[in-house]
């Protein structure tokens, strides 16, 4: 799954102005600002907006954030079943063992972001990954000279 302008989602807890942008400025106005009221990419805020919006979205959702590792999020039910969201940056993988548990998650990131459904994923962070009903493999054999 990949959120459409993942950093554009953010709200932003202070106040941010910015020139007007080139072929934006209003004529007599040109010496006025714009206060903006979500976040823009480019803004050193950006990323932190994001993971606040996600993160607390995750947990509304009944995730709980890893207490060692911030960007992993975990939520689990009876016998076992699992389901983990791990980010980097705007990059966002899901994994678990249930997939009803996946499916719920999914639909309900997709009612709250508009997002693409990539399908099975093949790559996250330069790492390969080859999936089978029986097993994964992880391999960083574009690094091996």
């Amino acid at each position: 799954l990949d959120v459409k302008s993942a950093f554009l989602h953010g709200y932003l807890e202070e106040q941010v102005f910015i020139d007007q942008p080139p072929g934006y400025v209003k004529i007599g106005n040109e010496n006025k600002v714009y206060k903006l009221k979500k976040s823009l990419y480019g803004l050193k805020q950006a990323l932190q907006a994001w993971y606040s919006r996600i993160e607390s979205y995750f947990i509304k959702t009944g995730l709980t954030k890893c207490p060692y590792e911030h960007s992993l999020f975990v939520k689990s039910r009876e016998k076992g079943k699992l389901l983990i969201a791990c980010l980097y940056g705007d990059d966002l993988m899901f994994i678990g063992n249930c997939t009803v548990m996946f499916d719920e998650f999914k639909k309900s990131m997709m009612n709250e972001f508009e997002m693409t459904d990539l399908g099975m994923m093949h790559y996250f962070l330069s790492i390969e990954i080859v999936q089978s009903e029986s097993e994964n493999f992880l391999s960083q054999k574009k690094y091996v000279g």
